[in-house]
């Protein structure tokens, strides 16, 4: 079950919640967070992520418009330690514990769509890590691209565009790499023609595409 689907659930919809704006770089959830949420993006992106105890940021995954996430027990991407933070400007609709407890007495199998919908965040990032494992750094920057390509990715002529700004720290905090190491292997990809970067917007040559699905 996708979120597409889920989210076009009628009874999904009789769940209003409170529709909150949140600025660029604005944390919208942090570790031990009392309040406990289920949040559906209405526009913009999410990232999700965690701090290592050497102060390194590891991105989980990046979220757009009419996905779900949570910090919820037994609905959030990890067990804890997770940060929820707006990427430019995003409008998340905020929809309470008590509320998804409400699902889970008066409409089950929603409840079940619901866990198995965050439940693919998981999966999808454990397909990410397990392919970038062992892989030299140049190839996990595309590797990266191509994993946001089925959210993000925008057709633009010979190149697909990922709809996602990101700087080379962004990159460098997904595929566990540093700034620097980033920095000079983008340069090298930009030279051999597999990317470009517009504005705050890379865009990968059609044909680099490392087939990375999921």
């Amino acid at each position: 079950m996708n979120s597409a689907t889920l989210r076009s659930n009628p009874f999904m919809e009789d769940l209003s919640g409170r529709l909150v704006n949140y600025s660029n770089k604005e944390v919208i959830y942090q570790p031990f967070s009392l309040s406990k949420n289920l949040y559906m993006i209405q526009s913009g992106k999410i990232k999700l992520y965690k701090n290592s105890e050497d102060g390194r940021k590891t991105i989980l995954i990046v979220l757009g418009e009419g996905e779900f996430f949570s910090n919820i027990p037994h609905f959030s991407l990890d067990d804890d330690g997770v940060y929820a933070e707006a990427i430019d400007t995003a409008v998340v609709r905020v929809i309470s514990n008590k509320q998804v407890e409400r699902i889970g007495v008066t409409h089950q199998p929603t409840l079940t769509e619901l866990y198995s919908a965050l439940n693919q965040h998981m999966k999808q990032r454990s397909i990410f890590l397990e392919r970038i494992m062992f892989a030299p750094v140049k190839e996990r920057i595309l590797h990266l691209m191509t994993f946001l390509m089925p959210r993000f990715g925008e057709m633009k002529g010979n190149y697909m565009k990922i709809n996602v700004p990101l700087t080379h720290q962004d990159i460098a905090s997904f595929i566990g790499s540093t700034r620097e190491t980033v920095t000079s292997l983008t340069k090298q990809l930009i030279s051999e023609g597999h990317i470009q970067k517009i504005d705050k917007y890379y865009h990968i040559m059609k044909g680099t595409d490392l087939s990375f699905g999921v």
